[in-house]
């Protein structure tokens, strides 16, 4: 542990003097489900999409103490527009697929600590209701209580290998069946995986930002330059430790 601490203060004193002579990165962070500490020790225990409810609210705290700020889409599409200037302690908090554990467990301890964040659903898990899933009640109740939330795309239904890369009128059926559900201008790749007519159907339907995850160095902080429909996420999964959850956030990339 030692040298783990010592490792963390050398990186920290370094970050700082190299964020002092760059603009504002913004740490755009990455989650999917969450469980009760009981679910994680028995039937959740090998499954790290989930996490833990009381390490996520550890990480919140973090952040409080440190003065991070979270921040909306409207404000990360702004600051790339270069309309709006940043906190240099800048994150997006994103959670992915819009499981139920979202509204259960997460949107309550987001609103203790008074921070935003986005969940970008599956449009067909919405509209048919699947078990696990927030259906379209349970969103449009999220939205009164919990105004600091917000619903973006996940695509219709292209949250499968392969799918986005079944041709571009594939990919616009589904943005067509998306926008019954749900009316946005935000998006997240399913699996993190884009090309070329996934981009021109984000285009053409207006979309501001797209955002990915991964794979390899794409695993990063987001820049100033940043390409809006090719926008980085850090994965934050429940077998990171809780000094790699601190690292990445320090850290200038």
């Amino acid at each position: 542990m030692l040298i783990i601490s010592i490792v963390i203060g050398i990186s920290v004193i370094g970050a700082i003097g190299i964020m002092l002579f760059q603009e504002p990165k913004i740490a755009i962070l990455g989650y999917h489900a969450f469980a009760t500490k009981e679910a994680k020790q028995n039937e959740l225990k090998d499954d790290n999409l989930s996490m833990d409810i009381g390490y996520f609210e550890e990480q919140l705290k973090y952040l409080q103490k440190h003065h991070y700020k979270t921040l909306t889409l409207e404000e990360v599409y702004n600051y790339l527009q270069g309309k709006e200037e940043i906190p240099r302690k800048s994150v997006l908090i994103t959670m992915d697929d819009g499981y139920m554990s979202n509204y259960e467990l997460a949107f309550p301890i987001l609103q203790k600590y008074k921070m935003n964040a986005v969940v970008f659903v599956i449009g067909q898990n919405v509209e048919v209701g699947y078990e696990g899933y927030m259906d379209l009640e349970t969103i449009k109740k999220a939205g009164k209580e919990y105004p600091n939330i917000t619903f973006a795309s996940h695509s219709y239904g292209l949250h499968e290998q392969g799918a986005i890369d079944k041709g571009i009128e594939y990919i616009k059926e589904d943005f067509e069946k998306m926008e019954k559900v749900i009316k946005t201008k935000y998006f997240a790749y399913p699996y993190g995986n884009y090309n070329e007519e996934a981009i021109q159907v984000l285009k053409e339907n207006n979309y501001q930002l797209a955002f990915g995850f991964g794979p390899g160095k794409e695993h990063r902080k987001v820049t100033k330059q940043e390409d809006s429909y090719k926008i980085p996420r850090l994965n934050i999964s429940n077998d990171m430790p809780f000094w790699k959850f601190k690292l990445r956030l320090t850290l200038p990339f």
